[in-house]
Order: C-alpha cells, then structure tokens, then sequence
C-alpha cells in the first residue's frame, strides 16, 4: 500500500518533491520521484513527473522501489495496492520470456503493460490505483481498481464545467487531495454543489470532490492524457474498462451447491490475501462477514504450518454503548476459532480528539462514523500488524442491509391502491416514532411508509438519504444547489436507472425466471447492483483506506475483491434471502444474504450466523449531548453557520434543540455540520498541512 502521485505541466522539482512527500504516511518505507526533463512532443514546455511513497508488504528489497522504470527507461510506473492474481501473471510472463529483476507484483504490471497496453487493466484482480508514463509515445495512463478500494484524485482542466485553476498545468493526479493542495496557486474553493450533495448522503457524491477543479476518478475508469504531435491541447480520455453486471446467473440454483460455491471462493480469495511478506492480522466484530473471514484465514495458516496465533483486534463501548458493544460476542468467535483478540475501548472523548484526524485524512467532509472507529482500530493493529483483513463488502452483493429486506415490504404494499397507501400508511406512517431512542426498526418502518410512492429507483434513492428533499430544500440557504431541488437524481438513482431495462415496480422476482436470468433484473438486483458501484467505493470503502493510509497499516477487503462481488451478483434472489422470512424479521439463516449465513453456520457459533446485522456504529448520538456537545455548539452557532453560507441558521438550531430533548434523532445531521465545520477550517480557511522538512529523503530520478 503506497501513495501516488504526478504531474505534466511546466517544470517544477521542488513542488513534485512537496506534493509526493505529503503522502508518505500512506507509504513511510521509501519516497521517489522520477523527473522527465524531456520536452513531451507536441508540448513545449511541459514535463512529465511521477512520485511514489512506499509502505513495503511484498520484496521489501530496493528493487520493488518506485517509481520503477522499463529496462529501456521509456515506461515509468507508479502504483497504489495489491494484485492478487500477480504470481500467476508473472509465470505466463515468464513462460513467454519475460526476464524479472524482482519479487514486486509492480513489475508484473509494468512488464504486463509493455506486452498488452491498456488492455492490461483487464488482467487484473485487485485493488490499485496506477499511472503508467509512456515516454515513446508522449502519454500518460491513470486507472483505478473495479470496486474503488484505491482512491484516485485528478486535477484538470475541464471543457465541460470550464474548471481551469492554473497552477498545475494540463493535469494532475493523487491517493488523496492534499497532494494537489500543495500547489500554491490553486484557490481552495469549496464545491458548494457538492457540499449540499454531502448534507445528504453524509458523503460527497461523485464525480464531485469538495473543491473545485478536483474530481475522483470512478472505479473501474481509466483517463489517458496524449500529447498531440501537432501541438494544441492535449487529448484527455475517460474510459470505463469494467462493467459489474446481475447477469449471468448462477446455474446451480440449489442452496447447498451455491454455499459449498461460495466457500471455495473465498478459501482462495483469503489465501491471496494473506500473501504478505509482514505480519498480518484481522478485524473482527461479532458478526458473520469478519467472522468468516477470520476462521478462513486461521485455518489456512494452519494448513501452512502457522502454529501461531492470528491477531484480531475489536472496538468496544463504554455504558452508553452497550447496545451496540460487539466486544464479548467477539471474544466469544475468537475462542471458538482458536485466534488472539484485543479489545479497543471508545468513548465520546477518544471520538472528540479524532475528529481532526478525519479530515486530515479524508482532505474532504465525511461524516459516516466508521472512520472515527476505524482510526483507532488501526492505530491499534498498526502496533502488531503491518497488514488486516477487513469484513467491509460483505453485504452490498449478498444483499445484507435492512433497506435489502425493505424491497420485499415494498413490493408487497405497492400492491394496495393508492389511496390506501397515501393515506392509511401515510396516517400510520405518522404515528410511528422518530425520537432518538426508538427503536430502530421504528424509524426504518416510519422512512419505508412515507417514502412509497414514485419508481423504485426515486424511492430507494431516498432510503439513503439524510434529509426528505422538501425538507434539505428548506435546511439550505440557496435550494438552487445540486440536489437541493430533487433535479439532480444522484448517483444511485442514476444506476438503477441505467440498469433497469424495464421491469415494473410490482414484477414477481421468480417470474419468468429464464428469461430474467439472462435479461430483466429483478428490484434486488437493482439495488445490489447500485450499492455495489456507489455505496461500497463511495462511503464503505472510503474510511478504511484513508484511515489505515493515516498508520501506515494496509487494509484489505476480501469481500470487495471482483471475483467475490461477481458471485453475489450472479446470485438469484431466492439465494439472497427468503421474501417471508425478510418481511416478518431480521434473524435467522434466511431474511438476509442467505448463502453467506448459511456458510457461517459452517465456521461460526449458530447463534452469530443466525443474528440480526449490527453494523460497526458508535452511541454517536449519545456523544453529541455529552463528550460531543461542545463541538456541535461551535458549528451550529447562528454565527459560524452564516459566515459559511450553506445552511439557514435557524433551521439548524431546531434540529439542534430537536434533538437534545428527545423528539427526533438528529445525529448523522449534526454530526455531518460539525465535520464540515472542521473541513471548512483546516482545508479552506487554511491549509492545515505539516511541515515538510528539506533534510527528508526523497530518491530522485532524473531523466534526459
């Protein structure tokens, strides 16, 4: 796991040197920059520039240092991850002739792209973000991993929205922001579009980042820059070159034969990702998706002759968390699987003294609290390991988030007129209690009944937001911002909608079951497939890489590799949960991801594979009245909100006073103003970078 960046503009070393060494906390063994001095043809006075910073997992010899360079120094590579399928790549190349001068899976790639061009990417099984400088031909290639496990930030300008900031030159790239913040001349102005995008999903939505001229690059995308060799502006090029698909389905529909599936492929899955030359432990909850993975990964260690322990590491609560504390089911796994577990303990004040670390490492609002857990869970196992195991992905594929049970609900009350639905549902609807200490099923229930009408991809859109739209239109000081008025649909409704071929609201899931295994997907496979491209890269993916690059630590997610995402796509949704048993509960083998439930219950206690999904949430809400209070009184003062701009004062301080008296659960709202206070401060109002020393190694590289 590394850092990456680069740059084609107007020379400038010390720059590069400054932007590359911002990163090294994503890879603190090594730094390198490469400098091309030649003029790129067609391009007067631009050059090309590559740095890397290295976290060594894999040769941690200087021979898989980056950036690294082709025997006849015309390809320089740089890259960010892991391949998994790199042992079985370089045995073809070598059986083709290929001659290797290390053990690194980043020559595999740069070897790969000599032989194959572009078409490389498609070879691959991984997470990455890459560049690839051709120096023959003037061009540079960026691509990013199909599930969006590596970030990848480009800075150009833009013909469609005219963002042109300067400073830069024709393009630049980054792991994280702060890189391309390091340019003196950019203007760090936020994207107030994209900051009304936040309000809602708690994250920024793509293609926008928080700053103007900034965007993500996509999973599964790749850009090429090509200079022109009759000069002129450059030719830029964004591509996708990986389509996730509900289609084909499984062949085999019958339970077992699908669980006994399943297991195979995650025995190989967790056995690549165990390759590692540092020690390597786990995450793990109380739930079946670490679980698993967990007792995979200790039984192939014994296999291997491993007599020792894995290490796995576990958050835990205080009083007020106890609901949601997973620290004793998880010692309970650990002794059933034979493994070491450690329990972190967090309070509403380690949260507090977090909170600058989220947008140190994010450079960007984030609001979702799994990176103040995952902060301290990796600062924990960064102690121990240099590499864990993550059960992130495990539900967007196998459909194991309540909303996933929600369909079946859905489509059975799409069923009543609809006068019945507007009007005894919406009555009850009503009834039901939104204060912060009802019950949760009391809060999906009430969202699920006022949220009925309109097309599926318009309604499950909005069991992901934050707000109602009528009432964000009313929270923002100007409704015309992206989003505010319902005219922009938002990713996920965008992919269900390119992904709907058709199907009504109300089609039977089973009806006319050939022809929908090859064609028509069904309302589950819909939603699977939106998560699977939005959800899990843009707020599930997203803490785990930022706030394990933050220690130095690599997180893999076997769940999130492509061939396991395939499979749960593949499944039918009979395989992904029983209607009957989603509709009446949340426990048992059957309501939710049923394949994967039914394997646990080949690894792990009855009892963990049968229960309810509890999700690695903190008592945020708690803290917010408490440890918490004093941060949310300075973003949401009348004063701070007005000098931003973004939100009605008023508004807020009744969601405030809303929910500190108990009458409707606030949290994610007042947290997501506090975090973007924080952003505001440390990212536009100043640039809250360290210091980067001049005695710092950084190797560099010169070519003429």
């Amino acid at each position: 796991m590394c850092g990456i960046y680069g740059r084609i503009g107007p020379r400038d070393d010390a720059l590069d040197r400054t932007a590359t060494l911002t990163l090294r906390h994503r890879g603190p063994d090594h730094a390198g920059l490469y400098v091309d001095t030649r003029d790129i043809a067609g391009a007067p006075g631009v050059f090309a520039a590559l740095g890397h910073t290295r976290l060594s997992v894999l040769d941690l010899s200087p021979a898989g240092h980056q950036p690294m360079r082709s025997d006849d120094e015309q390809t320089v590579i740089v890259y960010n991850g892991e391949i998994y399928n790199f042992q079985r790549l370089r045995y073809g190349l070598r059986a083709a002739g290929v001659r290797f001068r290390s053990e690194s899976d980043t020559e595999v790639l740069l070897r790969l792209y000599e032989r194959d061009g572009d078409a490389f990417l498609a070879q691959l099984t991984g997470m990455f973000a890459l560049a690839v400088w051709d120096r023959r031909r003037g061009r540079l290639l960026l691509a990013r991993d199909v599930s969006g496990i590596k970030p990848l930030y480009v800075r150009r300008a833009d013909a469609a929205t005219g963002v042109d900031q300067g400073g830069l030159g024709p393009l630049a790239f980054a792991s994280e922001p702060k890189a391309l913040l390091r340019d003196p001349t950019f203007r760090r102005e936020a994207d107030r579009d994209a900051l009304a995008g936040y309000l809602t999903y708690l994250h920024i939505p793509p293609p926008r980042s928080a700053f103007l001229g900034i965007t993500p690059l996509r999973p599964g995308h790749k850009l090429t820059w090509q200079a022109r060799a009759t000069g002129g502006d450059a030719e830029v090029r964004v591509e996708r070159f990986h389509h996730f698909a509900t289609t084909p389905k499984l062949r085999e529909t019958r339970l077992s034969a699908a669980v006994d599936g399943l297991d195979a492929l995650l025995r190989a899955v967790v056995a690549d990702h165990l390759v590692a030359d540092v020690p390597v432990g786990a995450f793990l909850s109380g739930g079946i998706d670490s679980g698993v993975l967990v007792a995979l990964a200790a039984e192939h260690r014994r296999a291997r002759g491993d007599s020792s322990q894995l290490a796995t590491f576990t958050l835990g609560f205080g009083p007020e968390g106890a609901a949601l504390d997973e620290g004793e089911a998880a010692a309970s796994v650990a002794r059933a699987l034979g493994v070491r577990n450690r329990l972190i303990r967090v309070n509403g004040d380690l949260a507090a003294a977090c909170l600058p670390r989220i947008v140190g490492q994010f450079d960007e609002p984030f609001a979702n609290p799994t990176a103040l857990l995952q902060d301290l869970l990796c600062e924990a196992a960064r102690a121990e390991v240099a590499v864990v195991l993550a059960g992130d992905g495990g539900d967007e594929a196998f459909a194991g988030y309540p909303r996933h049970r929600a369909i079946q609900t859905y489509r059975l009350l799409r069923r009543l007129p609809v006068a019945v639905r507007g009007d005894l549902l919406g009555r009850l609807a009503r009834q039901l209690p939104d204060r912060a200490d009802a019950a949760p099923l009391m809060r999906r229930m009430r969202r699920l009944l006022t949220q009925l009408d309109g097309d599926f991809a318009t309604v499950y859109r909005g069991w992901l937001t934050h707000y109602p739209p009528a009432e964000l239109v009313d929270l923002l000081a100007d409704p015309a911002l992206l989003g505010a008025d319902g005219g922009d649909p938002g990713p996920v409704e965008a992919l269900i909608r390119d992904a709907r071929a058709g199907v009504p609201d109300d089609a039977e899931p089973h009806a006319k079951s050939h022809q929908r295994r090859h064609a028509e997907p069904s309302l589950l496979d819909l939603a699977c497939l939106a998560d699977v491209q939005s959800c899990l890269p843009d707020n599930v993916l997203r803490p785990g890489d930022r706030m394990s690059m933050g220690h130095g630590l690599e997180l893999r997610v076997p769940y999130a590799d492509r061939r396991v995402l395939d499979f749960g796509l593949s499944l039918p949704d009979a395989l992904r949960m029983s209607p009957v048993a989603a509709i009446l509960g949340a426990e048992g083998h059957d309501a939710s991801k049923r394949v994967l439930r039914h394997l646990a219950k080949r690894y792990l206690p009855a009892r963990v594979a049968a229960a309810p999904k509890q999700g690695m949430v903190p008592p945020l809400g708690t803290w917010l009245n408490a440890a918490l209070r004093p941060l949310v009184d300075a973003a949401t003062s009348p004063a701070t909100l007005a000098r931003r701009g973004l939100v009605r004062p008023d508004r807020v301080t009744r969601m405030r006073e809303e929910h500190r008296r108990g009458e409707r659960d606030r949290t994610w709202n007042l947290w997501a103003l506090v975090v973007l206070e924080d952003w505001y401060a440390r990212r536009i109002d100043r640039l809250d970078l360290p210091e980067i020393a001049e005695n710092l190694a950084c190797e560099r590289y010169v070519a003429t």
